[in-house]
């Protein structure tokens, strides 16, 4: 099950398959988009079928080097693994040396990844979660190359590895060789069954767009959708609540972050506008506005489709224009957000993933303030 109860058997076929042989596999999808509760679910599958499945949550454990390393090895399973004793007490002694052993220690349980084919004669199943912050320990001495190490070493594994992430396009710069499959938005067909309803599930999916976060607020809602969604993206409620958090979360990863704002403010009250109509409408020079531009880009906020630019998750751009205003939205403007949502097209598949059009975002050291 992925979501709220609900299968996308297409892309748990496709991930449970890819999990069990092959090379790693990258899982892309926006905050919300269900990822987590699909490796959880894929877990306690693999671990029913035989497998050895590991889960490991980088957004939690790649604080440092060291609680990192402990993290990875406590989430081993001990006995089926007790042949790799020798080389997890190795690393543990590493750590216990202190700072100056960290990278050495990071490296070993690298090399532990890529040789661990099984464990009691069941398989291995690396299952690891918001991968890409592993690029937070590049700050420590001798990590500066952590994520291509950590590249190097799940692509050196026999068996399956799935790696999920809300950020495929930092994803794709440091792994470019991985294969990216997409966690896809529920359709109408999806939620049929859920809801009982037709209709219902169509109005379901207009107004979550399909994402899963967003669905499971709505899902057991009892009377009018549009009554429901009107409360839950009222101030305090679990939409509004939702929408914050991930638009916080992304302005803090992208550079400038006052301007960030502003960009993402003028993207939300019109989608679509390319490069030349945003400069208008944030009074910068075309080559500063495009750089504002590249980093939303870069944090997966933003995408280009033919040199104009939308919201990855479009329920976002509702949340935008509502609430990062100022001043809070009356329940007629909400209301009327609502039914907006309604009279669009059922979203039609999922976002694209790929790296978007254009030159790639500057990858320089500096630090921007505006």
């Amino acid at each position: 099950m992925t979501g709220p109860g609900v299968p996308r058997p297409d892309l748990e076929e496709a991930v449970a398959r890819r999990a069990r042989a092959g090379p790693p596999l990258l899982l892309a999808g926006p905050p919300g988009s269900g990822k987590t509760t699909l490796l959880l679910g894929l877990r306690d599958d693999l671990q029913a079928a035989g497998l050895l499945p590991v889960y490991l949550d980088l957004m939690g454990a790649a604080s440092a080097p060291d609680r990192f390393v402990l993290s990875a090895l406590d989430v081993l399973p001990a006995e089926p693994l007790a042949a790799r004793l020798p080389e997890a007490t190795r690393i543990r002694g590493l750590v216990a040396e202190g700072r100056a052993r960290s990278g050495d220690a990071v490296r070993a349980l690298f090399a532990l990844y890529a040789a661990l084919d099984e464990g009691g004669g069941r398989p291995v199943v690396l299952l690891l979660d918001e991968a890409t912050e592993v690029r937070s320990l590049a700050y420590f001495p001798g990590l500066r190359d952590v994520a291509q190490s950590f590249g190097r070493a799940l692509g050196a594994r026999r068996r399956g590895t799935v790696l999920a992430t809300s950020f495929p396009t930092l994803a794709r710069s440091l792994w470019p060789g991985l294969e990216l499959l997409e966690a896809r938005p529920f359709t109408e067909a999806d939620l049929a069954g859920a809801v009982g309803d037709p209709s219902q599930a169509s109005r379901l999916v207009r107004l979550t767009l399909g994402w899963p976060r967003y669905v499971r607020v709505l899902l057991d809602q009892p009377g009018d959708l549009l009554a429901a969604w009107t409360r839950e993206m009222s101030p305090g409620g679990r939409l509004e609540a939702a929408g914050r958090h991930t638009y916080e979360a992304l302005l803090l990863r992208s550079r400038g972050y006052g301007i960030s704002k502003a960009v993402l403010q003028a993207v939300a009250r019109e989608e679509g506008l390319n490069l030349t109509a945003l400069v208008a409408r944030l009074g910068r020079t075309p080559g500063a506005t495009r750089d504002y531009l590249q980093w939303l880009v870069a944090v997966d906020a933003l995408r280009m489709v033919k040199k104009r630019y939308v919201y990855v998750d479009g329920l976002l751009a509702v949340y935008v224009r509502l609430h990062a205003r100022g001043s809070p939205p009356s329940a007629d403007e909400i209301e009327r957000a609502g039914a907006a949502l309604l009279e669009r097209e059922a979203p039609g598949g999922p976002v694209p993933a790929a790296v978007p059009e254009g030159p790639p975002p500057r990858r320089d050291s500096l630090m921007e303030i505006d």
